[in-house]
């Protein structure tokens, strides 16, 4: 993905109605994640639910799982509830993911990477993070 101001500012008929754009928060991240591509950096966009009882207790147990996978700083970051995680290395980017998706019913995950998302970011880092070599 290449983010430039004409991608940016489509084309008018009208060059007045060219000075302003709208951008979704995935369109953001999205961008992000085509501009660190290169270093192959994953961007999990953490998930978490307006507090209560319920999901205190689902935290507290992901962030004892990450902690007994060895993920020491991941859990430190979703104890603190960061909004955001970059990975530069996708072996932990995919470890941390599928923690996150599978340890917890209250707190959602979203990954980004190379510029996609979903099923289709999933795809290209499981490949990355399970190559040989």
């Amino acid at each position: 993905m290449n983010l430039t101001v004409e991608t940016l500012f489509p084309e008018s008929e009208q060059e007045d109605e060219s000075i302003v754009t709208a951008l979704s928060h995935q369109d953001i991240v999205v961008a992000l994640s085509a501009a660190l591509a290169p270093k192959k950096v994953a961007v999990l966009h953490m998930l978490y639910p307006r507090t209560d009882a319920r999901t205190h207790r689902s935290l507290d147990s992901l962030v004892a799982a990450l902690h007994g996978h060895g993920l020491h700083q991941v859990a430190h970051l979703v104890a603190q509830e960061a909004h955001y995680l970059l990975f530069k290395d996708p072996v932990k980017a995919w470890r941390a993911f599928q923690e996150i998706r599978n340890d917890s019913l209250a707190i959602g995950v979203h990954l980004y990477y190379n510029g996609l998302v979903g099923q289709a970011a999933e795809q290209v880092l499981d490949v990355d993070a399970h190559r040989k070599g």
